[in-house]
């Protein structure tokens, strides 16, 4: 499918990125994913995505984000994403609502959202000179597949470690306790009754 998409674009328009599928049809490009959900549910089309914002790092490296706008069966998914070159790197930022939200207010909470969290630095460099370690008793970032079969890797300050690397990054806390908090990719902005109709998050198609 990788392949594909990046040969071709968007099935319909030719549109990237194309990463969208519906039926097993694609690639889709959001917004023709969303005018096919449109047509066959009823459903307003969702405005498209507005451009890209430049957001700075607490480390003074400046960051690209796409916006990405599309219909999940559980509601409105609203992201944020990096253009990065390299697969899986950059941050990333969801906001998941109802199906009638107001889309400019999940647009507003899911910037908010990154900028906050692209403003603090979890790492700094080692002043050993060669990798990273904790800037504060802290951590936080997301999981990723990992080409190679092995345990997966992890995305901090945008930046991909392998768990060695992080372990690494750990290493003045030895003997130290901790706790891992596992959180969905979006944050739930949704109402209780929308919670409770159409359960969980769910997957963007």
């Amino acid at each position: 499918m990788d392949e594909l998409k990046a040969e071709t674009g968007c099935l319909e328009c030719g549109r990237r990125p194309a990463d969208q599928w519906l039926d097993g049809d694609g690639p889709l490009c959001d917004p023709c994913l969303d005018g096919r959900i449109s047509t066959a549910t009823g459903m307003p089309k969702l405005p498209l995505a507005p451009p890209p914002i430049e957001v700075e790092g607490g480390d003074g490296r400046r960051h690209v984000l796409r916006y990405r706008l599309w219909r999940a069966p559980t509601g409105i998914s609203v992201r944020l994403v990096e253009e990065c070159r390299a697969t899986d790197e950059g941050f990333e930022f969801g906001v998941l609502g109802d199906h009638d939200a107001d889309v400019n207010q999940l647009l507003a909470r899911v910037r908010a959202k990154a900028e906050a969290e692209i403003s603090h630095c979890y790492l700094e460099p080692d002043p050993r000179g060669t990798g990273w370690r904790l800037a504060d008793e802290e951590v936080a970032g997301r999981l990723v597949w990992n080409p190679d079969g092995s345990p997966f890797r992890v995305v901090v300050d945008g930046r991909t470690l392998s768990w060695a690397e992080l372990g690494e990054a750990l290493s003045s806390f030895e003997g130290c306790r901790f706790r891992l908090t596992i959180d969905d990719s979006l944050a739930d902005a949704r109402s209780e009754a929308a919670k409770a109709a159409l359960g969980g998050h769910g997957t963007p198609n």
